[in-house]
Parts: structure tokens; C-alpha cells; sequence
């Protein structure tokens, strides 16, 4: 478990920790990830979705789409068993 620590960039660790709590949208995401790094809200939202997907293959978060009423999707994400024991 260690080593998963030390290999993970300092955005997925913000992410990690932050879906502690529960799951969050993209949106909530960006805030935290750009508070907590050297990166732009703007940069945050570009990347979220290929950030998220990262973190999906390592079986680290559930990750997918929703839709709204309005038709607008936006990604969502929360732990999974192997995430939560990583960051607990």
C-alpha cells in the first residue's frame, strides 16, 4: 500500500482523500484539486474526466457519467473498497 501511495501524483491524492467523504461531481472536484495543487481551475476541469479514468483502471474510484434534465452530463466519482482501505 505504500508504494501505491508514494506512486500517486499529487491531483489523485487531493481526489482520493476528498471522495473520502462521499462521492462528488467533476465540478466539486476542480475546486479542491486547483486549492490543493500548482494547477488552474481551468486546467483541473480540462483534465478531471482523464484524471478520473486513471484512477478507474487503477480500481481506485467508480467513475461515470450522469445526465442532468437538461441533457447536460457531468462525470461523477467515489471510492471503491480498495480506494477507501487506501485512504483511510
Amino acid at each position: 500500500m505504500i508504494d501505491t501511495l508514494e506512486a500517486l501524483r499529487q491531483y489523485q491524492l487531493v481526489i482520493l482523500r476528498r471522495l473520502r467523504h462521499g462521492p462528488l461531481t467533476e465540478f466539486e472536484l476542480v475546486r479542491d484539486v486547483a486549492e490543493s495543487s500548482g494547477y488552474t481551475a481551468e486546467q483541473c476541469a480540462d483534465n478531471m474526466p482523464d484524471w478520473l479514468d486513471e484512477l478507474r483502471l487503477e480500481g481506485l474510484v467508480w467513475a461515470g457519467a450522469l445526465t442532468n434534465a437538461d441533457g447536460q452530463r457531468l462525470m461523477a466519482a467515489a471510492l471503491t473498497k480498495r480506494g477507501r482501505e487506501l485512504v483511510a
